[in-house]
């Protein structure tokens, strides 16, 4: 077994020691030097891509003989997509770096793909949403995330994208997430958030046992049911840090709740961190 790792960020430097640890081979792309640091420090095995690969998708030759591209990172089993869409910085070419890596996994050895998206993709919804809910197009983001999960599920072989919910782990703790001097809105809407241990191990299951979840789509999240303003009040004073402040609702906020039962269902999966207030609070 075989795996690449496409943006070996926070998540993909955890991924990657334990894959190797199961004697899976894992080769990392990088783009800054300073990943690739990280990435040696850790031995992790890397080369470097840069993304978008063209401008547009139809400038791809059919041999894919293109400056700068490793082919090796499509010469592995698996391919796990873990690039960050960017979308908070102006930048809407998630969709066309999909494209392009899936371009290349057919081109390469690649039988299956792994595309880690975010529950972002529910902006707009409200109440408790699972994966068979119908999108709002009109809400921001959404769109784009969309495009993304469309590109990759054009690929001929085994296709598995995760919806992944906030990400918490070590030097992420979301006590500190809200520490600012303003007001924060919504303090009645639910937190959906999972922890990077889970995220891993999902990701790991679905490489070793080889589950068959041709094109399906996973909400990745924990059972933590609690409002914004108990989740982070709590988690900021477990750190003795100043509680975030939140404006007074007059009628409570129409959050989304998202909903990871199909998950655990059919992947029979037991989270390690199903209660974040209890890990946030401990650590």
């Amino acid at each position: 077994m075989s795996v690449s790792i496409i943006g070996c960020g926070w998540l993909g430097q955890v991924l990657a020691p334990v894959l190797l640890a199961e004697n899976i081979q894992v080769l990392a792309s990088y783009q800054s030097e300073s990943t690739l640091e990280k990435l040696n420090r850790l031995n992790i095995p890397s080369t470097q891509l840069m993304l978008p690969i063209m401008a547009d998708i139809s400038e791809f030759e059919s041999n894919a003989e293109m400056a700068g591209v490793d082919k090796a990172l499509f010469q592995q089993d698996v391919l796990v997509i873990a690039i960050p869409p960017q979308l908070k910085k102006g930048r809407l070419d998630y969709p066309l770096k999909i494209q392009q890596l899936v371009k290349l996994a057919e081109l390469g050895k690649t039988k299956q793909i792994i595309l880690l998206n975010t529950t972002a993709i529910y902006n707009g919804l409200v109440g408790e949403i699972d994966e068979s809910h119908t999108l709002n197009l009109t809400a921001e983001k959404v769109e784009t995330l969309l495009a993304a999960e469309e590109a990759v599920q054009v690929f001929s072989q085994q296709v598995s994208i995760l919806r992944l919910a906030g990400l918490v782990g070590p030097n992420r703790h979301p006590g500190k997430f809200l520490q600012s001097d303003r007001l924060f809105k919504n303090a009645s809407a639910q937190v959906n958030l999972v922890h990077q241990t889970d995220v891993v191990n999902v990701i790991k299951l679905l490489i070793e046992d080889n589950v068959q979840t041709a094109n399906k789509i996973y909400n990745v999240v924990s059972g933590t049911k609690l409002s914004r303003k108990d989740y982070y009040q709590q988690t900021a004073k477990a750190m003795g840090l100043a509680e975030p402040r939140f404006e007074q609702e007059q009628v409570s906020s129409a959050g989304k709740q998202v909903v990871g039962d199909k998950l655990r269902d059919e992947l029979n999966y037991n989270y390690v961190y199903d209660d974040l207030l209890q890990w946030a609070t401990t650590v």
